[in-house]
């Protein structure tokens, strides 16, 4: 019995073994199968890709032959330039020195320009400062001034109400002028009038004292 057991489990162990054999046979194909299919894949697209650089590389061609040209066309250009431009050239570098020469005297201008706007700037901050210290002394002088300016005009509104009471005073003395002249010149017609009576009444006593004396009694207008 002890030898059919150990050959039941030998047999069963064996074909275990083969199964697990057969299987792992199995897996490596599909494996192997599923990479040459890869490779198959990868190669196509290799041969694609490879395709396309080939057309890339024919277009390149081409267009390297016609920048070649194109070269070639601009070189001949550039060497006619040259002999044409020489005398330009010659005349630019001319030019070109002229122009240096005045960036020089430009740039001695504007040197200058500096040297005057630092010199302005410096009496522009001199006249700040000496504003500034004036005004200073300025706000010190009102700060002591307007005591003396609030005194001033107490003083000047007084000086006002006096004058106005002079200006009342002068009106009043002129009034009282007028009239005294009124009164003078009334005076004045009053003696006139006076005058002439006392003429009139001087040639009445002359006739009545030439008539007392024997004289003839004229008539008297």
């Amino acid at each position: 019995m002890a030898d059919m057991d150990k050959t039941f489990k030998l047999r069963t162990f064996t074909d275990a073994a083969k199964n697990d054999v057969e299987k792992s046979n199995v897996a490596d194909e599909n494996k192997a199968q599923q990479l040459v299919a890869k490779k198959d894949a990868l190669l196509a697209e290799e041969r694609s890709k490879s395709l396309d650089l080939l057309k890339t590389i024919v277009q390149l061609r081409e267009s390297l032959k016609q920048e070649q040209a194109k070269t070639a066309e601009l070189q001949a250009r550039l060497n006619k330039l040259d002999e044409v431009e020489e005398s330009q050239l010659v005349k630019k570098n001319i030019q070109l020195e002229d122009e240096k020469k005045k960036s020089l005297e430009y740039m001695r201008m504007i040197e200058q320009l500096r040297e005057s706007t630092r010199q302005e700037q410096e009496k522009s901050t001199e006249m700040v400062r000496k504003m500034a210290e004036q005004q200073a002394q300025l706000n010190k002088l009102t700060t002591v001034e307007e005591s003396q300016l609030a005194r001033k005009n107490a003083q000047l509104e007084e000086e006002k109400q006096k004058l106005i009471e002079y200006m009342k005073m002068i009106e009043q003395l002129r009034e009282n002028v007028r009239q005294d002249q009124e009164k003078k010149i009334e005076m004045a017609n009053k003696l006139a009038v006076l005058e002439t009576k006392v003429k009139e009444l001087s040639v009445v006593l002359a006739k009545i004292s030439s008539l007392a004396t024997g004289g003839k009694l004229d008539s008297i207008d």
